[in-house]
């Protein structure tokens, strides 16, 4: 039987929100439009406002949602447990860890984690995301009253890492860097999986940063990266060109809609054509 599914993609930034639809047409994936809109607040009256307006404008057909939340509105990190720690335990770690490096209950934030690869013996490594409940709420609450089932919540860097291992599956071992306003993000990825992510505060230029923390993924993995994706807001053509000139011609832009069919709505988006790097994250959040 032809499996056919068609989700909304919503990336959720300090101050923006874009979208991508995606259908799954039997493995096929086909881009039927793309929008971004600014946000004053992340509170649920506002994403009601601005997330109702481009349902009815753009004429959105999904009723199943998936959201990107950009990492620098979340809490993460890379830490290190003891390997016997239960589930259990390793939650209750994780939000005392949060509450103390940032002076807030730790009933404010909800934690997930997943068990890093290049783990040592006796150790866990664990890489951790919290989310601002209050956020959450307003996320769950904003897309329940525009109709929408809101199926996951992930964030941007790891959703653009979805849009790779869906598109671009010939490609085994990869880093993808994610290059945003003061810092840089990346992870080491192997045969679809996160090995190692890092992020980097920045002043400055980006190139450096991004080339440091490539180096040090590599070094860390003791692995040869067949390609280094570069997304996030911050990257651009110019960047990625300077990266392949004078360090390395493994460095390209991720542009999805390479391996994605569009409809004739996508194809004429003129942020599609010039940026669509930046719709990575609500592409990789439509194909979870």
């Amino acid at each position: 039987m032809e499996q056919y599914r068609i989700v909304l993609g919503i990336e959720i930034g300090r101050d923006f929100l874009r979208s991508a639809e995606v259908e799954n047409r039997d493995g096929k994936f086909f881009l039927s439009r793309v929008a971004e809109r600014k946000l004053e607040t992340l509170e649920v009256e506002e994403l009601v406002q601005v997330l109702s307006l481009l349902i009815n404008e753009e004429t959105i057909l999904s009723r199943i949602a998936s959201v990107a939340i950009d990492t620098t509105i979340t809490e993460r990190d890379t830490v290190e447990v003891d390997a016997d720690l239960r589930p259990e335990e390793i939650s209750g770690f994780l939000k005392a860890e949060i509450s103390f490096h940032n002076n807030f209950s730790e009933n404010e934030y909800r934690p997930a984690y997943e068990v890093v690869k290049t783990s040592r013996e006796g150790y866990k490594e664990i890489f951790y995301a919290a989310i601002n409940k209050p956020l959450l709420n307003s996320l769950r609450n904003a897309c329940t009253r525009c109709g929408l089932d809101l199926q996951f919540i992930d964030l941007d860097h790891s959703c653009s890492e979805t849009t790779i291992n869906k598109l671009e599956q010939s490609v085994k071992n990869y880093v993808l860097v994610t290059v945003k306003s003061h810092q840089v993000e990346a992870s080491f990825c192997k045969d679809g999986e996160r090995n190692v992510y890092k992020y980097i505060n920045y002043s400055g230029e980006p190139f450096y940063f991004v080339t440091k923390i490539v180096q040090d993924l590599e070094s860390e993995t003791n692995e040869y990266a067949e390609k280094i994706f570069v997304a996030g807001t911050t990257a651009d053509v110019f960047l990625v060109d300077l990266l392949q000139k004078s360090v390395d011609k493994r460095y390209e832009l991720l542009v999805p809609t390479q391996s994605l069919l569009l409809s004739p709505v996508a194809s004429t988006n003129n942020k599609l054509k010039t940026v669509p790097h930046h719709f990575s994250p609500a592409i990789g959040a439509a194909l979870k």
